[in-house]
């Protein structure tokens, strides 16, 4: 192909490499489009003008510059998105060395695999519907290859013939091809795509979480939505105090028990977690969840057996009051107050309250009317504390987030004698009325505590609703949505602006019907599915599958496309003719071999005269189609009359 020559093609080439690199922008770094905003323009310069190719030695510093540019952005050359980018910054830069048909077509196919890297980033129905629009786009710039300046329509309607053409096949794929989840739903490594609650806590972590409107998860209840101040999502239970940070037990797996047994009556929902690295559930504690390849520990909460990468859905039974009860003894190991700690007012004010009061549960109270009556702020801003950060908060600056008032409070309790341990995960959720179901964003992300009672077990205690009760009963964008601060990571977000919350819901009602059929059909619900449709899985009943629903309705498309265009190609008064003929044929009177219509009349007259006057009305029939105009009065009507009596029998009971 000559590109000069062919700059139809060209340009249909630039726009769908264009179309390929966008939706990456928003994991890649901007200046890749400038990158091809350059190589696209100096191209253009090389097949229109005659500027010459880049030599070898600049091509090579073109390359080595952009791989040098990758790691400046990311820091590492081994993370998904730096090794994405080097494949977007080879395919721009192959456009300073495209001289034959053969680049021609590597840098499309390449395009090709950029698209479906870009499904590894986001799944939502709005990406696939762009996907869609970026392979119509391959697809004319593949066919403008071939077709010398034919126009957009033409091309377009190809590739929709193409596309109704692949539907069924796409469609038996996608139910009986084997999912092979891992290479779809891999992990971001760096992280910078994904947010969500980490497994260790410090004072401004969950803060930070607040500033995204990323969703995290959605429930479905069976039956009326709980008091939105139950709605605690319970995820990790962090009871290891180095000083400064909170972490969960190191060894988890080994504090194994079974399911807890739920004997009154429960609520049941489905939770589906958007995708991402899964290695714990959110519950409404006491809950049992229904997988196998997740196992329940002695901190009330579930893990995973190995982490669970992408879109993830669990059903739930789950009893708001029952009571959170161990059996290990292991309590007073949530009395340890950190190596490091030092915060001498804070051990001061607990070891007053341990001295004055001996309950347990009158030093909890006694804590709880601390912040109720000391002048906290609920804050997404708060100062940055230092070495001794509990007592610089409690007495000093007393200003924070659930965190600041849950880990303080822990360790209040702890040093006046109490176990108490803090737990993570959202609070709340946003209730999607178009559908009945709640979505809970990153934004609800929550801190509260739990301290230990002999004959209570273990007890939820939420310091920030003492300080900020709205954020509990209302919500966390009820409160914090006048602050600065609030969503300041997701500036795009159409939860900052109300008069879109319709639109909102409804754009969300289809990514959730995407993600449960489409995206959470994994290999589970594909056995399940076959199951109910075969019965049971066994090669002859796929192979009857198959059969049924791939290769029948293909041998149907192959036999109408291979039949109708020789019917609609055939002239229609030739073939009744030739019906009268072979009718005539069955009566001892077959036409020869190159015989015309006149001489196969005359022979008939001569041999069996009783036919004579329907074949010469056949005859004349025949001829007057042949010849005249199909837009002349008559045509129709001798028309419909040769196809009426292309039977002898026919026309001699109308005689009669």
């Amino acid at each position: 192909m000559n590109a000069a020559d062919n700059r139809h093609a060209v340009v249909w080439l630039l726009l769908a490499q264009l179309l390929a690199i966008l939706p990456l922008v928003a994991v890649l770094p901007f200046w890749i489009v400038l990158v091809w905003a350059a190589s696209a323009w100096w191209y253009w310069r090389i097949i229109t003008v005659g500027w010459v190719f880049p030599v070898v030695a600049v091509k090579g510093l073109l390359a080595i510059t952009s791989v040098a540019g990758v790691y400046a952005s990311f820091g590492s050359l081994f993370a998904i998105e730096a090794m994405v980018a080097i494949l977007v910054l080879a395919v721009i830069l192959k456009l300073l060395e495209l001289k034959t048909e053969r680049d021609h077509w590597l840098v499309l196919m390449l395009s090709y695999f950029v698209v479906a890297c870009g499904l590894l980033f986001s799944q939502q129905i709005i990406d696939v519907l762009f996907t869609l629009l970026q392979i119509a786009v391959l697809l004319i710039a593949q066919q403008a290859m071939n077709r010398d300046k034919a126009p957009a329509t033409t091309l377009l309607r190809s590739v929709c013939v193409m596309a109704l053409q692949s539907l069924p096949l796409m469609l038996l794929l996608f139910v009986i091809f084997p999912r092979i989840g891992p290479l779809w739903t891999m992990p971001l490594p760096s992280g910078q795509g994904v947010t969500g609650m980490s497994d260790s806590l410090e004072f401004g972590d969950i803060a930070t979480l607040n500033q995204s409107s990323a969703l995290a998860f959605r429930v479905r209840f069976e039956g009326d939505l709980p008091n939105p101040e139950s709605l605690y999502w319970r995820g990790l239970v962090l009871d290891q105090f180095d000083g400064r940070r909170w972490t969960r037990t190191a060894w988890p797996a080994r504090n194994k028990i079974s399911s807890p047994s739920i004997t009154q009556e429960s609520i049941e929902y489905t939770v589906t977690l958007e995708s991402a690295l899964h290695e714990w559930l959110y519950v409404l504690p006491l809950a049992a969840v229904n997988r196998s390849d997740v196992y329940y520990t002695a901190q009330h909460q579930w893990l995973s057996k190995r982490p669970i990468s992408g879109r993830v859905e669990y059903t739930v039974k789950s009893y708001l009051s029952e009571a959170l009860v161990d059996s290990d003894g292991s309590q007073r190991q949530n009395l340890q107050l950190g190596g490091n700690s030092n915060n001498p007012k804070a051990r001061a004010l607990a070891a007053r309250w341990q001295q004055e009061i001996s309950s347990p549960s009158e030093r909890v109270a006694a804590a709880i009317r601390y912040f109720e009556t000391t002048p906290f702020e609920y804050t997404l801003t708060p100062a940055i504390l230092g070495e001794n950060n509990v007592d610089e908060f409690l007495f000093t600056t007393r200003q924070g987030y659930c965190e600041h008032f849950a880990a303080s409070f822990v360790y209040l309790m702890r040093a006046a004698g109490v176990p108490a341990r803090i737990v993570v995960g959202y609070q709340g959720g946003e209730f999607n009325q178009r559908d009945n179901y709640l979505l809970v964003h990153q934004s609800d992300a929550h801190a509260w505590a739990e301290v230990w009672f002999e004959d209570r077990g273990w007890v939820r205690v939420d310091p920030t609703a003492t300080v900020a009760p709205t954020r509990i009963r209302l919500g966390a964008e009820a409160l914090l949505s006048g602050q600065s601060g609030y969503l300041n990571g997701s500036p795009m977000s159409l939860r900052r602006f109300e008069w879109a919350t319709r639109l909102r819901y409804f754009v969300d009602n289809m990514n959730y019907a995407w993600a449960r059929w489409v995206l959470n059909f994994d290999s589970d619900a594909q056995t399940s599915f076959l199951r109910g449709v075969l019965g049971e899985i066994s090669p002859q009943r796929m192979l009857i599958a198959v059969m049924l629903m791939g290769g029948l309705p293909l041998a149907f498309a192959a036999f109408f496309s291979l039949r109708l265009p020789t019917r609609r190609g055939e002239d229609l008064a030739a073939r009744y003719y030739l019906r009268s003929c072979r009718a005539l044929a069955r009566r001892g009177l077959k036409r020869k071999e190159g015989e015309t219509p006149e001489d196969f009349l005359g022979r008939v007259t001569l041999e069996q005269p009783c036919w004579a006057a329907w074949l010469g009305m056949q005859t004349r029939l025949f001829t007057e189609c042949s010849y005249y105009s199909q837009q002349s009065p008559n045509y129709k009507q001798n028309l419909q009359n040769l196809k009426r009596y292309q039977r002898p029998r026919k026309w001699l009971e109308k005689k009669k």
